[in-house]
């Protein structure tokens, strides 16, 4: 039954008086083929190292136990999930979970315009390597994404797939990502922390003078003028575009981001930014609301409390895009 109201997870921490200044720690690395960074500040350098290098281990689990194409011989992970499809439930890593059940609930919010099961939608466009369009077999890969194919049983921490369906969080497991690397820093005392893997953002604490972290958005295609700098206090924004990278098959190019319900890839959205508490909610939302689109995404986002701030720019990629907004005035730009 299509819930009333989806409602968006909150960190409700509190932000700590300021340590005394010291050097800030930032380390670079990559995952999910993406950029990640973590930075601190007001810790102790040496305090704050172990911490990121325990955050970007984590990082890396969560890669690897998200992939929907591994090992199937790794335990609890997305690919023996998805090996063991039509035999019954199956026991899946506890910081899945929270992937998991969004993705589901954000498929049964959207009408399944998005969610957890586009692993075979995902395929036959090689949004993950380049492989040729079947069309003779789309219709089966989308009838593989229905929302009632899968069973998430939060409390036994156990999954059950549908034959013939498979689980690929694509679009979720960097905010999951995110959201656990987070989580990591301020179980070892961090107070004033960023985190961002690839157009997935959080930062917590004052950030660098006061006023949170600060994100530029980049110039997408067809943009000449950038927007402007947003600050992240406590906050997360996923920056979803059509360069996601973009899809190319033969001499064509198609958006990353595909309608589960119909199989085929996103138009006239260049880009989709959200704006809220948690990496993985603003990651599930900037992707759905892509699929959907402003008009149809508008109508759904009454039914999210607390509300959620979001902004589509929509056109062809070839001139400056419309900006269609929703609460975008809330989010704090100076």
């Amino acid at each position: 039954m299509l819930p009333l109201v989806l409602l968006l997870l909150t960190t409700g921490a509190a932000t700590p008086a300021p340590l005394p200044l010291t050097r800030p720690v930032r380390v670079s690395s990559t995952a999910f083929h993406r950029p990640v960074e973590i930075e601190i500040r007001d810790m102790m350098p040496d305090t704050a190292r172990q911490a990121i290098d325990a955050a970007l281990a984590e990082i890396a689990e969560i890669d690897r136990l998200t992939d929907p194409d591994g090992n199937p011989q790794t335990a609890k992970s997305l690919a023996a999930l998805n090996a063991a499809a039509g035999k019954g439930p199956q026991i899946v890593d506890t910081r899945l979970f929270p992937a998991l059940s969004r993705a589901y609930d954000f498929c049964l919010w959207s009408e399944r315009a998005y969610g957890p099961l586009g692993r075979e939608i995902n395929r036959l466009w090689g949004v993950r390597s380049p492989v040729a369009k079947k069309p003779e077999l789309l219709d089966q890969a989308v009838d593989s994404a229905a929302c009632d194919r899968i069973i998430v049983d939060v409390e036994k921490k156990t999954v059950t797939l549908a034959a013939g369906s498979a689980v690929d969080l694509w679009g979720f497991s960097e905010g999951l990502a995110v959201d656990r690397a987070v989580d990591v820093l301020q179980k070892r005392g961090v107070h004033n922390g960023y985190v961002h893997i690839g157009g997935i953002h959080r930062g917590f604490g004052l950030g660098t003078d006061g006023r949170g972290w600060s994100v530029s958005p980049p110039l997408f295609p067809g943009t000449v003028i950038p927007l402007t700098k947003l600050y992240l206090r406590d906050k997360s924004l996923a920056v979803v575009s059509f360069a996601d990278p973009a899809l190319k098959i033969g001499d064509e190019t198609f958006s990353p981001w595909i309608s589960q319900r119909n199989g085929q890839p996103v138009q006239g959205t260049v880009a989709t930014l959200a704006f809220t508490d948690l990496a993985l909610d603003a990651e599930g939302l900037a992707v759905t609301l892509t699929v959907t689109g402003p008009t149809d995404g508008q109508l759904r986002l009454g039914s999210l409390k607390p509300s959620p701030a979001i902004l589509w720019l929509q056109g062809s990629g070839a001139g400056e895009p419309l900006q269609i907004t929703y609460h975008w005035g809330d989010v704090p730009k100076r």
